[in-house]
């Protein structure tokens, strides 16, 4: 009923001879990426266009088609691990955080200038954090381990990063890098900047994949 808050029943039919119609316009791509795959991309390593439709008609008793499904999953892995383009775009502003809450960070940005005219793009980070390096160089071994690993975002590229030994034979994070490819100019850039900041005063272990073995000269 009008500008009240009780409804009127004007017909009743009670018994229904009409067949579910699952095939709906109003699941939209965004519904779908909300209620239907953001959970299962958090959950699962691996998810196809078929599981999306396949849940939503099990679930949800809906049909959709293999281009919504397809757009509901770019819409979720947004929303899952965040917009790529913003978060390089933030890099400079991360970077400012970290030395303002703490000027002994330490956070490199490299950038390539492909020409006069256009905008500089994202070549590496490296960042590590000022109570880590200490807290290492003051009651952690003399051991570090070295390993770099796939970024499996929309820009690729390389996570390296360095980790130690704590009394409790626990990892202690020591840096990350981010660079395009894994090779000995983006190694030895990488090391560099870590001995930086742990120091030379010590003579350490370094411990790195048996099957890619790189030499430096620090």
């Amino acid at each position: 009923m009008g500008h009240n808050h009780t409804y009127q029943i004007k017909s009743y039919v009670k018994d229904h001879t009409c067949g579910r119609v699952t095939k709906k316009r109003s699941a939209k791509s965004k519904w779908v990426a909300n209620f239907a795959v953001v959970n299962k991309l958090q959950t699962t390593e691996k998810v196809t266009i078929k599981d999306i439709m396949k849940d939503l008609r099990k679930n949800h008793s809906v049909d959709i088609t293999k281009g919504r499904a397809w757009k509901a999953k770019q819409i979720a892995q947004k929303i899952a691990d965040g917009d790529a383009d913003r978060q390089y775009s933030m890099v400079w502003r991360y970077v400012a955080e970290l030395t303002r809450v703490c000027p002994g960070n330490t956070a490199k940005v490299n950038v390539e200038r492909l020409g006069p005219t256009l905008q500089p793009r994202f070549g590496s980070f490296y960042f590590s954090f000022d109570g880590c390096n200490r807290g290492f160089k003051a009651a952690c071994r003399p051991f570090v381990g070295v390993d770099g690993c796939h970024l499996k975002t929309k820009y690729g590229g390389q996570l390296l990063l360095a980790v130690g030994r704590d009394p409790n034979d626990q990892y202690f994070p020591l840096a990350f890098g981010v660079v395009e490819v894994e090779s000995k100019a983006s190694w030895k850039w990488f090391m560099e900047l870590l001995m930086n900041d742990i120091g030379n005063d010590k003579r350490y272990v370094f411990i790195s994949d048996q099957q890619k073995v790189y030499q430096y000269k620090l």
